[in-house]
């Protein structure tokens, strides 16, 4: 309880100041998480002094060369940047107009009880397509510490499904579709995360949606957080429904709902026998060994490694298309472990056999 009232701050590059940051509730979670390796002292200290960044550098340097590439990208796939651009850029805007102007229109009355509550966000949340957990947010992974993104600290982390078959045209997206297998997405949640926002209005709360083409929050530590899933050797969040072929977002919103447990789904010990991803990246950006980086130990993609792939085939995604947990499915790669390693610590089965 004492860290977590501690006074956070962040440099004001700006007005060369230093300001005081909001209570940081969701960073008890992180540092209690035991399905994560963080140096706690590291995490805060980089989250002060150097809040995250809302791109890679190698993308920061030239933002508008990244959305001319990303036209580019839909021209050469689709043949026409207004097959996703519209919706996509209109999600964001709606994202952003709805923050900082008045509020869209919230029931009367509240559903008081908040465990009927939680149950029926996530009922409703799954019927848009998305897997749902809650958690609180740490605002050590908001990018750039613009804390007025996140007005509340109760989060609804939502992950939406990427279609297989647009996976499986990797390396070169689109070559029979002509549809992009992240853009699809982008665009398909990005409306879909207003619905279940509206719904939690019909509730009688408040609450600001982002959208998945939005790098201002970083989403994979707290889908970790609220139990969706585990990191793999790729850095991305392995789920036990889509594999990694997985799009993330996130709701904020005013009440203290309970947040979701992690848990722990053995990736870590599938991933340590496989290591796929690492081996078939095609410009070896996936280290073979983790390491510490900003105070957490993970395999840190090399974005100026990948980056040059990433623009040779239009998005790239080999991690994605050899991953087993994505062509074999969860149940599959978890009964090919050893017989040890299909129960946890408590001798209870992860899967049926």
């Amino acid at each position: 309880m004492e860290d977590k009232e501690k006074p956070r701050y962040k440099w004001d590059n700006k007005n060369l100041s230093v300001k005081c940051r909001p209570p940081n509730n969701g960073k008890e979670i992180t540092d209690n998480n035991p399905y994560i390796d963080i140096d706690i002292e590291q995490l805060d200290h980089y989250s002060e002094i150097k809040p995250l960044d809302q791109v890679p550098d190698i993308m920061k340097k030239n933002r508008r060369g990244l959305v001319k590439l990303e036209i580019y990208k839909m021209i050469n796939v689709t043949g026409s940047p207004f097959n996703y651009l519209p919706l996509v850029v209109l999600s964001i805007a709606k994202m952003r107009i709805q923050l900082k102007t008045s509020y869209p229109r919230i029931a009367k009355d509240k559903e008081k009880n908040l465990v009927l509550l939680k149950e029926q966000i996530r009922e409703f949340a799954k019927s848009r397509g998305y897997i749902c957990g809650f958690t609180k947010i740490d605002r050590r992974y908001i990018s750039e510490a613009n804390d007025d993104l996140i007005p509340y600290d109760t989060v609804i982390v939502l992950g939406m499904e990427m279609d297989k078959d647009l996976t499986m045209e990797i390396p070169y997206p689109g070559k029979n579709s002509k549809k992009l297998f992240d853009f699809e997405i982008y665009e398909k949640s990005g409306q879909e995360v207003f619905k279940v926002a509206n719904f939690i209005r019909t509730k009688g709360y408040k609450c600001f949606a982002r959208v998945p083409a939005d790098g201002a929050i970083k989403y994979p530590p707290h889908a970790v957080n609220a139990g969706l899933g585990n990191y793999g050797t790729n850095g991305l969040v392995i789920t036990k429904e889509f594999g990694s072929r997985v799009r993330w977002t996130m709701i904020c919103m005013d009440a203290d709902i309970e947040p979701d447990q992690p848990r722990n789904l053995h990736i870590e010990e599938f991933c340590s026998r496989c290591r796929l991803c690492q081996k078939s990246c095609l410009g070896q950006a996936i280290p073979k060994e983790a390491s510490y980086w900003r105070g957490a130990m993970k395999r840190r993609v090399n974005d100026k490694k990948c980056w040059p792939q990433f623009v040779k085939y239009d998005g790239c995604g080999v991690c994605l298309k050899v991953c087993p947990f994505n062509n074999q499915g969860y149940d599959a790669c978890i009964k090919s472990l050893q017989p040890y390693y299909q129960y946890d610590v408590n001798q209870q089965k992860v899967i049926k056999q």
